[in-house]
């Protein structure tokens, strides 16, 4: 069918929708707190806002355009300043080369009226033995000379110079032995450790396994335990039962002692009973011997652990003892090498001594040489 439309729904429904805008905009006057109390103009001071805010973005570009240009300004300074200490430095250095090149000392024309080293430049007033020079008059040989103290002098300082090689040959062997030395000790040292760190580890594994061992003991109690309780519990209830079954058939209340069964249970009848049985008593006193050995047995295990706890303990601490002596004992050996190694050293050093101050430089003059003097007028 056709969908009519009815004049008066229309018209219900715009002022429906009038009266709800109408509220919507009530609320918005009663629920805010400015509008409601002040009175203020909210559109004014939002445009004072808006005004506000775009003069600080203005400042804010003008400041950020100030900043690039200083920042330019700056860097075109340091590259000025860069320029200029690099031609400086460039026009010292060619001074400088040209000074080292062409105005050394020794390029003055008056540079020998003060040199130095004329004396050494200079030829000496005796070459050798055989110069020209040296007549009788000039007295530059003399009988008895040391003409060989320069030879000599360089000898020995080929000398000194061999046994300062060989000492310091020397030490750097020595120093080699001792690092060798200390190398085979440190390995000595891993070992040791080694060793020391697979003890603990095989005590640590033998308690790890002996707590395994515990453990699956205590369960296996504890199961036994539960098993026994539930045992037990099930023998109070028989028992329970049995005594409210004799209670009901005894002789007390039905005062007919023909009912009265016990049905081969523990039950003893108390008006009656005259005391247990030998059997009894034997087996009690089995039952007691048992537990005994059994908590004898608990007790003996415990002690043959405890005993070889010990036993381990004991051998750690003597291989700790004996380690810590064979080192104890290196150590005093390789102190008692060094003392002779040193004693050794002192030795040679007083022999090479003596030789240098007793042998190698004594020469004094004997009377032979001063008896060739003053023997004629002339």
């Amino acid at each position: 069918m056709y969908k009519v439309e009815i004049q008066a729904d229309n018209l219900r429904d715009a002022a429906i929708r009038r009266r709800r805008a109408l509220d919507e905009e009530r609320k918005k006057r009663i629920f805010d707190p400015k509008i409601r109390i002040l009175g203020i103009d909210v559109a004014a001071l939002e445009e004072q806002i808006k005004i506000k805010n775009d003069s600080k973005e203005i400042e804010r570009q003008r400041e950020e355009n100030l900043d690039r240009a200083a920042k330019h300004t700056n860097t075109l300074l340091q590259h000025l300043d860069a320029a200029a200490e690099a031609e400086a430095r460039s026009h010292l250095q060619s001074i400088n080369e040209f000074r080292t090149k062409f105005q050394q000392p020794w390029q003055r024309r008056d540079y020998d009226l003060y040199d130095p080293h004329a004396l050494k430049k200079a030829t000496p007033m005796r070459i050798g033995d055989d110069d020209e020079r040296c007549g009788i008059s000039g007295c530059q040989r003399f009988e008895g000379e040391d003409l060989s103290f320069a030879e000599r002098k360089q000898l020995q300082k080929q000398q000194m110079s061999t046994w300062v090689r060989e000492g310091v040959w020397e030490k750097r062997v020595k120093r080699k032995q001792e690092l060798d030395e200390e190398m085979r000790y440190e390995q000595f040292q891993r070992e040791v450790s080694m060793k020391t760190m697979a003890l603990q580890n095989a005590v640590h594994e033998a308690k790890y396994n002996q707590a395994l061992e515990d453990r699956e003991t205590n369960r296996q109690m504890a199961e036994l335990k539960r098993k026994k309780e539930a045992a037990d519990r099930q023998f109070e209830l028989e028992k329970n039962a049995k005594e409210i079954e004799g209670h009901l058939n005894g002789e007390f209340l039905t005062e007919t002692p023909d009912v009265f069964n016990i049905g081969g249970g523990h039950q003893v009848r108390v008006d009656i009973f005259k005391g247990i049985t030998p059997e009894q008593k034997t087996y009690i006193l089995n039952m007691q011997e048992q537990q005994r050995a059994e908590a004898e047995a608990l007790r003996q295990k415990k002690r043959q652990e405890e005993q070889e706890w010990a036993l381990q303990e004991a051998a750690n601490l003597r291989a700790a003892t004996l380690l810590q002596r064979e080192k104890d004992r290196q150590s005093k050996d390789m102190a008692v090498q060094l003392r002779e190694e040193n004693s050794r050293k002192a030795q040679e050093d007083r022999l090479r001594q003596m030789y240098t101050d007793k042998i190698l430089y004594t020469n004094p003059p004997t009377e032979e040489y001063f008896n060739q003097f003053n023997t004629t007028s002339r």
